[in-house]
């Protein structure tokens, strides 16, 4: 990968973390953060009790998920800076561009990628 491609890496990367960043921080005030419906006094209160419980559980499912994918963007911008991005891990060749333009934080060829998902190990 030569330097101009990987400057545009690190640029996509960058966008990515910021959004992802952005998101989790969102998620956090919005729901997170909030207090909880705790005062039941009615039956008509136990539905919003459970939708607050729900969307409070989506919200951290979500969050959850956002911040995985913010430590695989993190990974992926250390391998810009080691000189390592683009090299699949699995089999150490390089990874197609058209796939890192899709997924920049992608850490395996395909094909690694679809062994690892279907058996468990490279």
């Amino acid at each position: 990968m030569n330097q101009r491609e990987r400057k545009k890496f690190n640029k996509l990367l960058v966008q990515e973390y910021n959004r992802l960043s952005k998101g989790v921080k969102q998620l956090e005030e919005d729901t997170l953060y909030q207090p909880a419906t705790d005062n039941v006094s009615d039956v008509s209160s136990y539905a919003e009790v459970g939708t607050d419980s729900f969307e409070r559980e989506t919200a951290i499912n979500i969050a959850s998920t956002e911040s995985r994918q913010l430590l695989d963007v993190s990974d992926a911008l250390q391998r810009v800076e080691d000189g390592t991005y683009g090299a699949c891990e699995g089999c150490e060749k390089d990874i197609p561009k058209k796939r890192l333009e899709v997924f920049p934080a992608a850490r395996y060829c395909i094909e690694c990628q679809s062994k690892l998902e279907r058996d468990g190990v490279l």
